[in-house]
C-alpha cells in the first residue's frame, strides 16, 4: 500500500490520477487510487469539486468508497451523504464497520436515520439500533460487532487456513477471540502467537485465558486507561455472563 508522503513524486502521482479521472480511464484510475492508503485516498477526494466527486462514485464500489467515508470528519459525512445516490448510500452503509456506521447515525435526525435504516439489510440495521441504545462514550456505543472468533478445538493450521480464506468484515485480526457454542469468551490468541506456534497445536492449549475485558457500560476514559496500561490494540466487551458482544479498538478511543 502506497503512502503519498513517502512518495517523492507525489504531485506527479496526483496529476496522473486527476487525468485518469477526467478522461474516465476506469482501470487506470482504480489501480492508482486503490493502491493508496485510505487516509491518502481521503486527502485526494477532499481536493475534488462536486463534478469530480460524482465521477469517483461511479468508479468505486460502495464498499470501496466506504473506506473514504469512514475517514471523513462528521460535518463532511453529513454533506457527502446527500450527494450520493440513495441505493449507493445504503449499500455503503451496509458495508461500514458497525462502530463507524453507528457514529454516523448518531449525527442524523430521527427522520434521516429511519430513512436509511428502513432500507438497509435487516441484520445491519438491527445491529446499529442496538449500538445506538448505549450511552454515548460507553464501550457499548464505541464497540464494533464485526469480530472474528475461533474454536478452541481447532488447530493452528486450520485457523491460519481459515484466515487466508476469510471474507469477514472483521475490523481487526491482531487478536482472535476463542468462544464456546454459546459465544462465551474463553480466551484470546494473538496473530503473532499463531504464526510462531507449531502447526498441529490446539488453540485451547495456545490461548491465554487471563482476559482483560470491559462491560458495555464501561466509560471511554477507563478503556483508554486499560489500553495504555496493558499495551493493547483492542479490548473485548462482554455481558455479565461473559458472552462476547464486540471489541473496542485502539483507534476508536485514542
Amino acid at each position: 500500500m502506497l503512502k503519498l508522503h513517502q512518495y517523492k513524486f507525489r504531485e506527479e502521482y496526483t496529476y496522473y490520477m486527476l487525468q485518469a479521472l477526467k478522461e474516465g480511464e476506469r482501470e487506470g484510475f482504480r489501480k492508482d487510487f486503490l493502491n493508496l492508503h485510505p487516509s491518502d485516498q481521503t486527502d485526494f477526494f477532499l481536493t475534488l469539486d462536486h463534478q469530480r466527486r460524482q465521477r469517483i462514485y461511479t468508479l468505486l464500489s460502495p464498499a470501496e468508497f466506504g473506506e473514504i467515508f469512514s475517514e471523513l470528519v462528521p460535518s463532511r459525512q453529513t454533506n457527502i451523504i446527500q450527494e450520493l445516490d440513495q441505493t449507493y448510500a445504503v449499500e455503503m452503509l451496509n458495508d461500514l464497520p458497525s462502530d463507524d456506521a453507528t457514529d454516523f447515525f448518531g449525527l442524523l435526525s430521527h427522520k434521516q436515520a429511519d430513512f436509511f435504516l428502513e432500507r438497509m439489510e435487516k441484520e445491519e440495521a438491527e445491529d446499529i439500533k442496538h449500538l445506538l441504545a448505549y450511552p454515548k462514550g460507553s464501550a457499548g456505543s464505541l464497540m464494533t460487532t464485526d469480530i472474528y472468533t475461533i474454536d478452541g478445538a481447532d488447530t493452528v493450521t486450520k485457523v491460519l487456513n481459515d484466515l487466508r480464506l476469510m471474507t469477514s468484515d472483521a475490523e481487526t485480526i491482531y487478536y482472535l477471540y476463542v468462544t464456546d457454542h454459546n459465544k462465551r469468551l474463553l480466551g484470546v490468541v494473538s496473530l503473532r502467537q499463531l504464526i510462531v506456534a507449531s502447526a498441529e497445536q490446539l488453540i485451547l492449549h495456545l490461548m491465554s485465558s487471563k482476559l482483560i475485558a470491559a462491560s458495555p457500560d464501561t466509560p471511554r476514559a477507563e478503556i483508554v486507561g486499560t489500553i495504555k496500561r496493558y499495551g493493547l490494540l483492542a479490548v473485548p466487551v462482554v455481558t455479565p455472563d461473559n458472552v462476547l458482544m464486540g471489541i473496542v479498538t485502539f483507534d476508536d478511543v485514542v
